[in-house]
């Protein structure tokens, strides 16, 4: 080899090949208690096991004859739903609930050197956050970068914000929320952005301790990310029926891919602003959902994420 690279053993080839080939259906399968998901892979042959995930993409497919979504998606462009439409997320709040984010931080670093530098970073120096660079990073995944009017079929207007990251049918089904736990000059809770105000608005809950809770909630199975020394979670939390009410089942993948989206800009601004950045899933859901307040159906964390300075 000419890379550099050292040369993989035959063995380990031929065991790679072994673990992804499919095998006969084990015997007695049905009894069998601990079934890790290897051995369900190992045995699609069969019908032994659910299948949930590949029947939610059956469930999604979209279809030429599917008039039901047809009749859907046309309701959804009527006055009433764009109106309604242009106030999602204007939720009440009062004023001295409401943080405003300072200006923010100018990324300088070309789009292709960022992404080229773009790292999953699970060490931090545990140093405070500047929230300045928070806002910054909020600001390039769900912030309202323009305005502009429709016009409704009875004359009058809607004016419309467009976001930093792309919603299927404009219904934004993904909110961010901050868990701060170390930003300077920001109290050690969780916020829900409001992309109207450009502002962080806490949680209800009075207890200071609710981003400690959250902590309780992740898995990190082999201490491979130090909680205690992350800056802030950026939590993406999902309202399913805002998109499916519309599309029905495949409103779920459009749920999906907006919060991809949300993730990637914002990794891609906090590596331009020269901070950590890791994706991370390894939560509980049911507890996750309980510490804040959400019913893990109709509202649920869908994907977190950590920020830091890194080493």
């Amino acid at each position: 080899m000419t890379d550099g690279s050292v040369p993989v053993p035959g063995k380990t080839i031929l065991e790679s090949v072994t673990v992804t080939s499919f095998r006969t259906v084990s015997p007695g399968l049905e009894g069998v208690g601990l079934r890790t998901h290897a051995l369900r892979y190992e045995n699609l042959s069969g019908s032994a096991f659910p299948r949930p995930a590949e029947e939610f993409l059956i469930a999604s497919r979209n279809r030429r004859w599917d008039r039901e979504t047809r009749l859907s998606v046309a309701a959804g462009a009527s006055d009433g739903e764009l109106t309604a439409r242009a106030r999602t997320d204007r939720e009440t709040a009062g004023e001295a609930r409401i943080v405003a984010l300072p200006q923010p931080t100018v990324l300088t670093m070309a789009l292709t050197d960022v992404v080229s530098a773009r790292r999953s970073v699970r060490t931090f120096t545990g140093d405070p956050l500047a929230l300045a660079d928070l806002a910054t990073i909020v600001r390039h995944s769900a912030s309202i970068t323009a305005q502009g009017e429709v016009d409704l079929e009875s004359g009058a207007r809607v004016r419309m914000g467009f976001r930093a990251s792309p919603s299927g049918g404009a219904l934004f089904p993904i909110q961010t929320w901050v868990a701060a736990l170390r930003v300077a000059g920001l109290p050690r809770t969780v916020y829900r952005y409001r992309p109207h105000e450009d502002a962080l608005s806490p949680l209800p809950d009075p207890g200071e301790d609710l981003a400690d809770r959250l902590c309780t909630a992740l898995d990190v199975q082999d201490g491979a990310i130090d909680v205690g020394s992350v800056g802030a979670m950026l939590l993406w939390v999902a309202r399913p029926w805002r998109s499916m009410r519309k599309y029905g089942a495949r409103g779920m993948r459009l749920v999906l891919q907006e919060c991809g989206a949300h993730a990637l800009s914002a990794a891609l601004a906090a590596t331009a602003a020269g901070l950590g950045f890791v994706d991370f899933s390894g939560f509980y859901d049911d507890e996750a959902n309980q510490i804040l307040g959400l019913d893990g159906l109709h509202a649920t964390l869908l994907h977190l994420a950590m920020i830091g300075a890194s080493r």
